[in-house]
């Protein structure tokens, strides 16, 4: 059995206790988890699934659980929060003849009243459903208000990513590389291993690197390493994933000063953000927050949807994606505990994207800034000045990549 501290046990033993409540009130008596998140966040083992899944069963009346996963995870996965080493069940390998495949070794575990999270894949999912499951989304219904030691998790990995953002600030100028910006990811990795006790490599990734204009307007696009930063707003992103909690910061920036109509948009952009935390607390509705926002963009003549491309934010936690949703079409209410991003964006296709983005936890009062260490006023992000050092740095950092 895993080694875990007071503060996690009572953790683990509060998110199984809602789940067996939910579980319960809706006649299910038997949950299967398999997907990644699901099963840490139940069980706090990491683990590369690749092509062979893993099972968590859970008995929702008698706490009860079991594992299955492949046999050559057997022994790493007796680790598991509160799985006794009998109840660790292990199928041959993917593929394996019939009889000896995970589906074979599946079925014996499961009871007549069995549901299975969303997160399930494609494949798995049909098989369950053959043979009488239903998916059901009590987890997530649970992982979308978090308690106060998952915020402090994701406030640590807030301040590692804002830092990030600070960080790759400090070396930017103008006609810097894009293979700048993530060699300073690489230094914030490294910090990330020097500094955290209980490192999971698994559970821990840093994704650090400016988004040159115009590519800033495709804030799902890929820079490459040789494009450089000149005129225009560059965004840079921070996305921090630590002990398992994913926290996001963005900030919209200038290498080069910014004309009178981009100090407009930034500033436009700010206001509707600004917006956005003003109407953040318990009780609203999360579409009604993106909608407000779209309209006071609309006034402006910036709501069209392909000028904003995506809603105002996003729930964070185990996933840098996830549930409560604040965009139209959201049944999702705000309540405290629940950590969103706020993010209103202004894309503009051969100028560039317009975007801070923050991780915030909202409270019983309103919103608590995990993110807000990072710099957000125009003249912060106005990086003009020459930086002689910072240019013969990237010069080597260039050879090498280009090497």
């Amino acid at each position: 059995m895993a080694h875990f501290k007071q503060p996690r046990q009572q953790e683990m033993a509060r998110r199984d206790q809602l789940l067996r409540n939910r579980l319960l009130e809706a006649g299910i008596q038997q949950y299967v988890a398999s997907g990644t998140e699901s099963i840490y966040y139940l069980s706090g083992i990491s683990y590369e699934p690749l092509e062979r899944p893993f099972f968590l069963l859970l008995d929702a009346a008698s706490g009860k659980r079991k594992l299955l996963v492949p046999q050559l995870e057997h022994a790493h996965l007796k680790q598991a929060w509160n799985v006794e080493e009998e109840d660790v069940h292990s199928y041959r390998e993917y593929p394996a003849p019939a009889g000896q495949r995970w589906e074979d070794a599946l079925i014996p575990l499961l009871c007549d009243r069995f549901a299975f999270d969303p997160a399930t894949p494609l494949h798995h999912a049909e098989f369950m459903q053959s043979v009488g499951g239903r998916a059901d989304d009590a987890l997530d219904r649970i992982r979308m208000v978090k308690s106060s030691w998952e915020i402090a998790k994701l406030a640590r990995a807030g301040r590692y990513a804002a830092e990030g953002v600070n960080q790759l600030l400090r070396g930017v100028y103008d006609g810097v590389s894009v293979a700048e910006g993530y060699a300073t990811g690489q230094q914030l990795l490294r910090r990330i291993i020097r500094e955290e006790p209980d490192f999971d490599p698994l559970c821990t990734r840093v994704l650090l690197a400016p988004w040159p204009a115009p590519l800033s307007a495709q804030p799902h696009a890929i820079p490459q390493l040789s494009q450089r930063l000149k005129d225009g707003p560059h965004v840079v992103i921070s996305v921090v994933r630590l002990d398992g909690y994913t926290a996001e910061c963005e900030r919209t920036f200038f290498t080069r000063e910014p004309t009178a109509p981009q100090r407009e948009r930034f500033q436009l952009m700010g206001e509707a953000r600004s917006l956005a935390m003003s109407m953040l607390r318990p009780g609203v509705a999360c579409g009604e927050i993106d909608e407000k926002v779209n309209d006071f963009l609309q006034d402006r003549s910036f709501g069209d949807w392909r000028l904003r491309l995506h809603r105002c934010g996003h729930g964070l936690g185990l996933g840098n994606h996830e549930a409560p949703w604040l965009a139209q079409g959201s049944a999702d209410v705000l309540q405290a505990g629940m950590v969103v991003s706020i993010e209103p964006g202004i894309y503009l296709e051969n100028e560039g994207g317009y975007r801070h983005s923050d991780t915030l936890a909202v409270t019983e009062e309103g919103w608590i800034n995990l993110t807000g260490q990072a710099a957000v006023q125009l003249e912060a992000l106005t990086i003009a000045a020459a930086k002689p050092a910072q240019r013969m740095k990237g010069y080597f950092i260039r050879k090498m990549v280009s090497a």
